[in-house]
């Protein structure tokens, strides 16, 4: 075997130092599957920010400008509070297995961000837990099948695992029956050592563990789970956020919430049955409706994901990702344009009126120099609380003088008139 010279090893060694630093320089980003994701990048852009992912630079994803945030493909979105401020985060709503890649955030044409997101599997859907019990995990209001398969030549029957006697669906020898409705077996699958049962529609409350038993021999026990439900509210400042309470049991609200400034990450409330415990700062905000919680008075501050778990089981029921955007504000040349048109529509009706009456002339002159030794006195005379007899300052009221010419000032709606004294 021919020896490389001194200059090409030191090539190669070089070529494999900068590939593993640029590959231990991109930061990355750990969730579970169907999870939300948050590829963090914290600079400061005035022009156009774009995310990609990284192998396509032309297949934009999401991007945000000065004036507004854009969601190219769904799934994928910015915020553009947290843009003006710095944070030029991606929001991946939905996480699976396809989304495992180094995503490229980009200002202009300059690249500042590059993260690698991993998603993570949660489990095969029949596994094992610690204690050697099989269960099964599905969406919500998805069927379910809890699969058990022995020979049984007798009375084949499930049951929920704390309630023996409360049978679901059984069979025999002759046939299968649905003893409560949205629970069944198949007897072509009985007959052939098949003794699964099918829930039709899951929801929170068959989040149990089932046993199926053989004349009164247990043969399986299959646990059933539900996938943690993701939501995504976007609410405008002011709103108040609802979360569902999906179960019965022990709850906690986790806050979380991940901005520049760092991360935290906490408990908020508990709840359990109609009681409701939140810290001192959650304490006048959030209350508890029949099955929900509202927090009022939702501030941008607030954003982030907040968590509905299980306190026994320690499960995430519900996740949900909230924005909250400021309310927008009008244009400040809407303004100049709402106070022009106003000072034109005075201005036209003070002119019409002088060129008609003679009266209405005198009275609109008053008003002009009224208006004109206001402003230049406004910072001197509080015409709520006029009183010029005890006046010490003698400018006032030549001032006031000049603007009535008579002897009696009338004071604002609901005032009554204040006498000079000579």
């Amino acid at each position: 075997m021919q020896s490389c010279s001194s200059a090409h090893c030191v090539l190669i060694l070089l070529i494999f130092t900068f590939t593993a630093v640029y590959v231990s320089a991109v930061p990355p980003v750990k969730v579970k599957l169907n999870e939300t994701a948050t590829l963090p990048c914290y600079e400061s852009c005035a022009g156009v920010v774009r995310w990609t992912v990284s192998h396509k630079p032309r297949d934009v994803l999401a991007e945000c400008d000065q004036t507004s945030c854009r969601s190219v493909k769904e799934g994928y979105q910015m915020i553009h509070d947290q843009y003006l401020k710095g944070n030029l985060s991606l929001i991946i709503t939905n996480a699976d297995l396809s989304k495992s890649s180094t995503y490229t955030c980009e200002c202009g044409k300059s690249e500042i961000c590059d993260v690698y997101l991993q998603v993570e599997e949660k489990g095969t859907e029949n596994s094992r837990n610690s204690e050697g019990m099989s269960h099964v995990k599905v969406k919500l209001h998805d069927s379910a099948t809890l699969r058990c398969s022995e020979r049984c030549s007798g009375l084949a029957r499930w049951t929920v695992f704390h309630k023996p006697r409360d049978a679901l669906a059984e069979c025999d020898q002759t046939s299968c029956r649905s003893v409560k409705e949205g629970y069944q077996m198949i007897h072509d699958q009985y007959l052939k050592g098949d003794l699964s049962l099918t829930i039709t529609d899951t929801d929170f409350s068959k989040r149990t563990s089932y046993t199926c038993d053989c004349d009164g021999k247990d043969l399986c026990d299959v646990a059933l789970k539900i996938e943690t439900v993701n939501t995504l509210v976007q609410i405008k400042a002011g709103e108040s956020l609802v979360l569902n309470l999906d179960i019965l049991d022990p709850l906690e609200v986790i806050y979380d919430c991940r901005g520049a400034s760092g991360t935290f990450s906490g408990q908020i409330c508990t709840v359990d049955g109609q009681s409701l415990e939140c810290k001192p700062e959650y304490k006048h905000r959030m209350s508890k409706l029949t099955s929900d919680l509202e927090l009022r008075e939702m501030k941008p501050s607030d954003s982030g994901v907040y968590t509905i778990r299980d306190i026994k089981t320690k499960e995430d029921i519900h996740v949900y990702s909230v924005i909250v955007q400021d309310k927008p504000q009008p244009p400040w040349w809407s303004i100049v344009l709402i106070t022009a048109f106003v000072i034109l529509v005075l201005v036209a009706l003070s002119l019409y009126l002088m060129k008609y009456s003679q009266t209405c002339r005198r009275r609109i002159q008053r008003f002009y120099r009224f208006l004109f030794l206001l402003f230049i006195e406004m910072y001197d005379i509080k015409l709520y609380s006029l009183n010029l007899n005890g006046a010490r300052d003698a400018r006032k009221r030549a001032v006031l003088y000049e603007m009535l010419k008579v002897k009696q000032v009338d004071g604002l709606p609901g005032f009554r008139k204040q006498t000079v004294t000579a």
